[in-house]
């Protein structure tokens, strides 16, 4: 396998017969080793990214950012005789990072329960193999992106379980939650959850010492090492807070503004009000000359995603802004995404408040109607709807295969899936056969709709950011998003669902964690800045070349799309909420072809293909 990857490690058991897949893993390196002298931990990462830890014949692997010190993770390691009992330390730790941990003749891989760092596995010969990024499975298998799911991500808004399927045939997933359990020398292997979400039963108060703690720790872990760290600093109350933690750390911070010099844009001056009380941190502000437009760089050479993803579309301006942040000496740039779905929830649990404390729940849903601009009729029929998960999905299938417009549910399960007119019947076919397999054993996350809808959030939240990352390189600061560690994570979901989903006060959570360490002033924002006036332009900027795109398009060859149908929307103009926006996921789709399609020809000598 060729070509640019970040960051990766793959887990093999400790048996003979696996042969020559390592050779097919891009730039590995034996990281650790069984005391056989096979390979246990291959692949490339940063020295920092990992930390090793033995106690006899125990041994842990930690990958990426953690809170603890080895000396106290060995003595951890020491008392336990079993994989499962690891639960207990898991859930003491802060950071973001992957667990490998070897006890008797069993191994334990896991990720994060945002599903920001994700686990894979694949049967290999006799014997099965994980690693944390997709494509190096399918590196290993030898195969092709799986049509089917190719034709599910073209839709805007995938639902759970759909929007966790893996691209590669023979690749399959560890849901977050979960951990795998491997055999060393059996290959059996087991998928077990070990982590449950927190009840919901604190108010505001209560909940907001436990957020900042937890932020806190989060923002420790990455700048205890000292030197340069940088951070989006938008004015907001998601990476504004992470900026304050920051500066009490032993590492410079570097906060990055970026303001687009739009009237509706006011972002820099919540940011100049907010740097008020952190002075000593540097503020780097960035204009549009300085960053690329939205929908520039289609014709580059885009960093290798294991899965498409829509940030792909951002990579221009999000490598000029790691790049700026290397300038700098950033070692690392944290940004504030993810809060959102954290802060303020599912609008779904609004659904959920009505059926458990209608009285609370009363005044909440009219303040949110009238805000929204929603129809009395329309709200009260949505929040009347009880049909199950696998009643609601099954409804939305049926609107696929009949092209019937969907039952709209202002508070569903999850997202209502989107895509126009240019899905072949082919295409549509793939997806309802998907639709079919997952309705077989199809289980919600949570027993009623709005936490459901809550959870399902925040682990979309987790595979698009972990896309994200993807996106840099082992030159450039790595990508942090704090807001999704593990202990921030549960000390959100523990607030009461009116603490979060308040229509007459924004973020209240956040304001009441950070009111000592953050100007009164800059507590008061309500607004926030809409990009798309910018996204527009840049679609209009790069009208031509998405219309050259779809006449070679890859997807139509494997007969999943319309392209004449593409162009004639092209040339519409741009509609960032339209019914036609999933034309975005298709071209990701697309691009992400284009990526994987220049590793080979890299492998064979290239061709004249654009």
């Amino acid at each position: 396998m060729v070509g640019c990857i970040s960051p990766y490690f793959a887990v093999f058991p400790d048996k003979d017969v696996l042969g020559q897949a390592t050779d097919r893993l891009p730039a590995a390196q034996t990281l650790a080793s069984y005391p056989s002298g096979r390979p246990w931990l291959v692949g490339a990462l940063p020295a920092d990214q990992l930390l090793l830890v033995e106690a006899g014949e125990r041994r842990l692997a930690v990958i990426g950012h953690c809170s603890a010190e080895p000396e106290r993770l060995r003595a951890e390691l020491a008392q336990i005789d079993d994989v499962a009992q690891f639960d207990r330390i898991a859930r003491t730790l802060d950071g973001s990072f992957h667990l490998v941990v070897v006890v008797g003749d069993q191994m334990r891989i896991q990720g994060s329960v945002s599903g920001l760092r994700r686990v894979f596995h694949a049967h290999v010969g006799t014997a099965r193999i994980a690693a944390d990024r997709s494509d190096v499975l399918a590196a290993v298998l030898g195969v092709s992106p799986d049509p089917d799911v190719l034709a599910l991500r073209m839709f805007n808004g995938l639902p759970y379980p759909l929007s966790e399927l893996p691209p590669w045939p023979g690749v399959e997933h560890v849901p977050a939650w979960h951990y795998l359990s491997l055999g060393l020398h059996d290959g059996r292997h087991r998928v077990v959850q070990w982590w449950h979400p927190p009840e919901a039963e604190l108010d505001v108060t209560a909940a907001a010492p436990l957020l900042r703690t937890a932020l806190a720790g989060a923002v420790d872990t990455r700048t205890r090492g000292g030197g340069v760290v940088s951070a989006d600093l938008s004015g907001g109350l998601d990476s504004t807070p992470l900026c304050a933690l920051a500066a009490r750390g032993p590492a410079k911070v570097v906060a990055l503004t970026f303001s687009s010099g739009l009237d509706t844009d006011d972002d820099l001056r919540w940011a100049k009000i907010a740097h008020q009380s952190f002075p000593s941190v540097e503020h780097v502000v960035l204009s549009p000359e300085d960053i690329p437009g939205f929908y520039a760089g289609l014709d580059g050479e885009f960093p290798l995603l294991d899965e498409p993803s829509v940030a792909m579309l951002s990579t221009p301006r999000i490598l000029s802004r790691l790049h700026t942040a290397r300038a700098h000496g950033s070692r690392l740039h944290m940004d504030g995404l993810g809060g959102d779905q954290l802060l303020t929830g599912s609008l779904s649990l609004y659904h959920d408040l009505l059926w458990q404390r209608p009285w609370t729940a009363l005044p909440l849903i009219r303040g949110h109607r009238l805000l929204a601009g929603l129809s009395l009729s329309e709200t009260f029929a949505s929040l009347a709807d009880r049909r199950d998960l696998r009643a609601w999905l099954a409804d939305i299938r049926h609107s696929i295969a009949t092209g019937e417009p969907p039952r709209r549910s202002l508070f569903g399960w999850d997202v209502l899936p989107k895509c126009g007119p240019w899905l072949t019947a082919e295409a549509r076919e793939r997806v309802l056969a998907r639709f079919d397999a997952v309705l077989e054993s199809l289980e919600p996350l949570a027993p009623t709709r709005g936490r459901h809808a809550d959870l399902a959030a925040i682990r979309a939240a987790g595979r698009d950011l972990r896309l994200l990352h993807q996106l840099g390189s082992s030159d450039l600061p790595r990508m942090e998003s704090p807001f999704l560690d593990d202990r921030v994570v549960e000390a959100c979901l523990q607030v009461r669902h009116e603490g979060r989903m308040n229509p007459f006060e924004f973020k209240s959570l956040m304001k009441t964690a950070m009111a000592s360490l953050l100007p009164a002033e800059f507590l008061t924002r309500q607004s926030k800045t809409d990009g798309t006036p910018l996204a527009a332009e840049g679609f209009t900027e790069q009208r031509d070349r998405i219309i050259q795109i779809w006449r070679e398009s890859r997807l139509a060859e494997l007969g999943l799309i319309h392209p004449d149908v593409l162009v004639e929307r092209v040339k519409q103009p741009y509609s960032f909420r339209g019914p036609d926006w999933g034309m975005e996921l298709t071209l990701t789709v697309e691009l992400w072809l284009r990526s994987r399609e220049r590793v080979l020809q890299g492998a064979n000598g290239g061709d004249n293909r654009s």
